[in-house]
């Protein structure tokens, strides 16, 4: 780790680990792995998780350029807790960091966050599809990412989580430490403003069919 990174990690530490949610912790923490032990498992949840991390954290604003330090230290803060992470709620536990990390770096920016640099994306992706399937990806990609970066941070968090993710609308609630109601709301209006952006697109000839 940089000496830069280490410094904001530890500056900031004690906010990212405001206590996770029951959902994705053990009651009781396992025993304390050995060191071996935590290699391997933090060696698991990079292969597993980092790509899908990486680019969640540049869904929720995080700049190209910031966005290896973020996954850092999302995966720092996981790993030292990993006694408490629930078997099979690795990725819930992952995101409800990513979502407080990607929070502190828009603050540190204070600046609106970028239009994503999608080669980096495709670098990022799980699969390799052929080259016309990933160019048509990368148009839509770059669409729905267009129409995103115009959202409020909340309204985008909501629907990403909702619509790419798949979480649950309790999943996220919980995961954001929002009402219900609130987390309801912001996904109607998440989909009626994404609704009205393909129909603007679709207007101007730049999309055909549907959504991207």
């Amino acid at each position: 780790m940089s000496a830069p990174l280490r410094v904001a990690v530890e500056a900031s530490l004690a906010a990212l680990e405001l206590p996770i949610k029951s959902g994705v912790v053990n009651s009781v923490p396992l025993p304390p792995l050995s060191a071996p032990e935590r290699e391997a498992r933090i060696a698991e949840l990079l292969q597993a998780h980092h790509a899908s991390v990486w680019r969640t954290l540049r869904r929720f604003g995080v700049s190209e350029d910031r966005a290896d330090d973020a996954a850092q230290e999302v995966f720092i803060v996981a790993t030292r807790k990993l006694e408490l992470m629930r078997t099979g709620c690795e990725r819930r536990y992952l995101l409800q960091i990513a979502v407080r990390i990607a929070a502190n770096h828009r603050r540190s920016v204070r600046a609106r966050p970028e239009s994503l640099d999608e080669i980096a994306i495709e670098h990022h992706s799980d699969s390799t599809p052929g080259a016309d399937r990933l160019l048509e990806q990368k148009r839509l990609r770059q669409l729905v990412d267009e129409v995103l970066s115009r959202w409020t941070p909340e309204l985008r968090t909501a629907f990403v989580l909702f619509e790419l993710e798949g979480l649950s609308v309790p999943e996220i609630a919980e995961l954001t430490d929002t009402k219900l109601g609130t987390v309801a709301s912001r996904l109607r209006e998440g989909r009626k403003l994404f609704r009205a952006a393909v129909a603007r697109l679709q207007a101007r000839g730049v999309l055909e069919g549907g959504a991207p």
